[in-house]
Order: C-alpha cells, then structure tokens, then sequence
C-alpha cells in the first residue's frame, strides 16, 4: 500500500504545523530529509518519543520536531512519521510538497481514517465519531460525539448483537431437540423482546440525537410590536434585529444562534402576525407561520398585561407541538400568572426562559446515549423490522423462517460498526472527513 501524506492542521498562520506520513515507506523518506545528532538511519530513531532536528529538502530550511510511531502502535496501525514545524501556510506547503516528491502519495479525505478502520484500529461507528468531535458545534454534540468515538456507542451494540447471537444459537439447537429444549426457546423469546425494547428506546432517541448535532430550532412568534426583535437582541446580548415602535418593522426571519449550558440553539425573529395590506408583510407572516410550524420549540411572545385570544390559541394549535408562553414586557406591566415571564429590556428572567426552552427540546436526555447518526438510525429501522418480524411469526411459522429474520437483525446491527457494510457505505463515510485526518 502507498506511503501517504497530508498537512494534518488547518492551512492558515499558526504556532505549528504538522505534516503526517503514513506507510511502510514514512521513516525511511522522513530520514531523507531530517537531520539530527545521533539519528543516521531508521534503527536510530526512538518510537514515540519527539526530536529535535532540521528539516531541509529544496528550499526549506526549518528547525523542526519529528516523532515517529511504530506500526501497530500508530493512528492508523502503520508507521507514522509527523513532522512539527512553524505554523505558516507556505512552509507546510513546502515540507509536504518535499515529502510527495520524494514518493509519498498525497492522502485523500479521511484516508488515514479509512486505514485505521481497514486496519482494526477504529470500527465504522467510531470513525464517524471523530468526524463529528471535529466538527462539533456545541458542548452537548461534543459530548455525544466523544461517546460515538469512544466506543461506548459501539459496545452498547454489541451487546445487543451478542444477546440476539445466543437467543439465536438457542433457538437453531431448539430445531433438533424442540421438546427438551422448549423451556430454554421460551426464555430466549423472553429475551428477544428485552432486546426489541432497547433497540426501540435507542432508535427514539434519534430525534434528540438530531437537534444536538444541528441545534434547538426557536421561532419567535406573535403580534406585532410585543417585542419579539427586543427579545432576540437580549438573548443574544447584542443587537441583530432592528428595534423600532413602528409595526410590521421585521418583514422577513432573521436567524442567529448560540450556545447555552454546552446546547446549541438556532433562534429565528419572525415577521409580527396581523391583518395587513402591505404584499411583503404579508409575506413576512406567511414565513412566521411556516417557521412556527417547523421550529423544535415556539415561544410565543405578547405583553405580560393580557390574555391569549382566541385567534392566537387557535394559530398556537398549528405550530410546533412544543409552545411556550412568553410573557414580556415585566418590567412596565409586571408578571403573568403562567408561561415564563422575561423582560427584553431589563435581560430578567431571559436564563430561566433558555433553561425552559432546552428542557423542553431535550428533557432529561442529555447525558444518556443518544443516537445521532442517520445511517445507525437506517441499520435499528432494519434490525427492529426484522426482529419485530421474527417474534410476530414466533410460533405460527416455519422456525427456519423466523431464524432468518433474526439473522438480518443481527446482520443489520453488525453494519454500524461496519462488519458487512457495503465499499458505498464505507466511501461515503470517509468522504466527510477532512484531508489528513
């Protein structure tokens, strides 16, 4: 397999750099470049352990450090040579340009990844866990993703995919001696439904898996001038939405997010819901009333002074099934007797009023295992119909019958960690990572 290579940091000014080599050929073309006292050929060189040396080939010059990681006991289970030079984008540049020349291949997204999985070293699951650390957005994602790459996920499956392997050798023994073994069949039906519950109550869990990958998506509804601009302005702690006693001022969503207590959250200011005249107001409040019945949670925003009326109880009916009653303005009418009472003007009770919005998007969810990829959310759709099949025919079918669909259960969770993925499944999941990672 070709020796490959790739800048490993982002391109741009830094402190360091580092240029990785992967293969049978990394220390070897690494040594045609770098100098250092006591180091003359690979048998010198101490895995593990950084030195300091000189990087020169063509026109670079560079006092740099060198490790070198000793196959099996590397990233990618092959030897690893990493050079940490100056962080500048040019000189990065020069030092790979330097190594390619020199036979290296240059490495493709997620390539030192890829050979990791083919390698043993990571399994399917656990690669897409460290493409989603990279890209993590919020303390909640980051978390979940060090679960995925972690291997805890993994385990969790293959606990599952044990359980449903002895229900499954029980059940084939079962076919030679039916009567001597009718009492272990039971047992091992009993708990193929243990295993159908877990897989239910993790397949459940994808919709909370989803908004922690994007975030909470929050439409800010109601009429117009309940201060619903001044609202987004205090949560975001500066001003994004134009503010003005005039109605129908916001005409179209504006968007912006941020992060609360590790939850990441997408806010959208909307248009104020009236009667008007006006063609692009109008069509402000028809993207309001789309964005409400879209949003994850909808705060529904008016004057603490009042009572909702029945036109807004029967709009509040249309939108997202999580609603929550905004009373604003504290600070000139004092507070209502329900829904969260804030003040845009004064910042008061805008911490109470994020907490409810998290809690009421992610409930007591999010430390659990949470499911977050669409693809493992494919293979428990696939393991659950298989398994949902096989228990429904338990007893009224052929038992070879239902022993095959207990198989495609298991086969299907095997695919999360990539045991029978297909080459597709495998190049698409590498296809998101960056190059050299």
């Amino acid at each position: 397999m070709d020796t490959i290579a790739a800048i490993s940091t982002p391109l741009g000014a830094g402190a360091i750099g580092i240029v990785r080599l992967s293969g049978e050929q990394s220390l070897s073309i690494a040594l045609r470049f770098f100098h250092c006292s006591g180091v003359s050929e690979p048998a010198d060189v101490t895995p593990n352990m950084l030195r300091l040396g000189t990087f020169i080939g063509g026109s670079v010059r560079e006092k740099c450090m060198m490790v070198y990681f000793r196959a099996p006991k590397s990233y990618t289970g092959e030897d690893i040579v990493e050079f940490h030079v100056h962080g500048g984008a040019y000189l990065t540049e020069c030092v790979l340009d330097t190594l390619l020349g020199a036979g290296a291949k240059m490495a493709a997204p997620g390539e030192f990844t890829r050979r990791a999985f083919f390698n043993g070293k990571v399994t399917l699951d656990e690669a897409e866990g460290v493409a989603r650390m990279i890209g993590a957005e919020s303390e909640a994602e980051l978390r979940e993703a060090y679960g995925l790459m972690s291997g805890r996920f993994h385990a969790a499956i293959d606990e599952l995919i044990s359980e449903l392997t002895k229900v499954l050798s029980t059940l084939e023994a079962s076919l030679d001696y039916p009567e001597e073994m009718a009492e272990e069949s039971d047992d091992a039906i009993k708990r193929a439904y243990e295993v159908r519950d877990k897989l239910q109550t993790l397949l459940d869990s994808y919709k909370t898996g989803k908004i922690i990958k994007s975030g909470i998506t929050v439409a800010i509804v109601g009429k117009t001038n309940v201060g619903k601009s001044s609202l987004m302005n205090s949560i975001l702690g500066y001003s994004r939405a134009i503010v003005t006693d005039v109605h129908g001022t916001t005409r179209d969503v504006i968007e912006q997010s941020m992060v609360h207590k590790g939850v990441k959250i997408n806010f959208q200011d909307t248009a104020g819901l009236r009667t008007t005249g006006d063609l692009v107001e109008n069509i402000g409040i028809e993207r309001s009333l789309m964005a409400a019945r879209g949003a994850d949670v909808v705060l529904y925003v008016m004057e603490s002074n009042r009572e909702l009326d029945e036109h807004e109880l029967s709009e509040i009916r249309g939108f997202s099934k999580k609603v929550i009653l905004v009373n604003n303005k504290i600070d000139v009418y004092g507070s209502a007797s329900s829904g969260v009472n804030v003040s845009a003007k004064t910042g008061e009770g805008v911490q109470v009023l994020l907490d409810e919005i998290v809690r009421a998007a992610l409930g007591d969810r999010r430390s659990a295992d949470t499911l977050m990829e669409e693809r493992h959310a494919d293979c428990l759709r696939r393991a659950l119909r298989s398994l949902n099949a096989a228990l429904s025919a338990c007893g009224s079918a052929e038992n070879e019958c239902v022993l095959v669909d207990f198989r495609e259960s298991i086969e299907a969770l095997y695919e999360i960690g990539g045991g029978n993925a297909t080459e597709s499944i495998i190049n698409d999941v590498f296809s998101r990572f960056c190059v050299g990672k």
